[in-house]
């Protein structure tokens, strides 16, 4: 590589990071627990209910009935009657999102629901669709 990335990285991670934790803290409950995110664009929470038989089972009816697609955990080899799956938090503009903010910029929840709308959105409607289990 010849150019300089680091002001694309620093914004990159500031942004993944902002939105990770945006996600944990707003979608963690008596009925959903994840770890923290550490890194890269994707969760993996454990929905806590007696209702599916198969994690597949269960995104299924999560799409049905939020439009939110998930990924079963056992498309990753975790036990099909484990009730996880895998979730990627990067369903904004990315571009948009890097140009709206400045260099380490500290992202409030405000910014993520202005630049990352559908993500606010899905993770909205993950939570009212665990409660209602």
């Amino acid at each position: 590589y010849e150019n300089d990335h680091s002001n694309y990285i620093t914004k990159s991670v500031n942004i993944l990071s902002a939105v990770g934790k945006y996600v944990f803290s707003n979608l963690k409950s008596n009925n959903v627990i994840m770890n923290k995110p550490m890194g890269g664009f994707y969760l993996m929470p454990e929905f806590l209910n007696n209702k599916f038989k198969t994690s597949s089972d269960m995104c299924s009816d999560i799409l049905n009935n939020t439009g939110v697609a998930l990924l079963p955990g056992s498309d990753f080899g975790f036990n099909p009657d484990k009730m996880l799956a895998r979730l990627s938090f990067t369903d904004f503009d990315g571009q948009k999102f890097m140009d709206q903010i400045d260099d380490n910029e500290i992202i409030d929840n405000e910014k993520i629901n202005e630049l990352a709308p559908m993500v606010v959105q899905g993770v909205d409607k993950l939570k009212k669709w665990s409660e209602s289990l």
